[in-house]
């Protein structure tokens, strides 16, 4: 099964979309954080496997309340 990765960003009006090399959730989660920093404008990365969100990953100065399912990135 293949990871997606969407990327939200402040200068973009729609997502940035990447498959994943992960293999399992926690790669996953850890690859979309490493995508994450290196979009400058990206605030939040969100994680899809078989058309549902596993996981997102947003930004520390993200001021925005977190959505249920989100992790910090490392």
């Amino acid at each position: 099964m293949t990871y997606f990765c969407f990327i939200e960003s402040s200068i973009l009006s729609v997502p940035h979309m990447e498959p994943l090399a992960a293999e399992d959730a926690d790669a996953a989660t850890e690859e979309a954080g490493a995508l994450l920093a290196r979009h400058a404008s990206g605030y939040a990365a969100h994680v899809f496997v078989d058309g549902q969100r596993v996981v997102t990953v947003r930004r520390e100065q993200d001021s925005r309340p977190p959505d249920p399912g989100t992790v910090a990135p490392a």
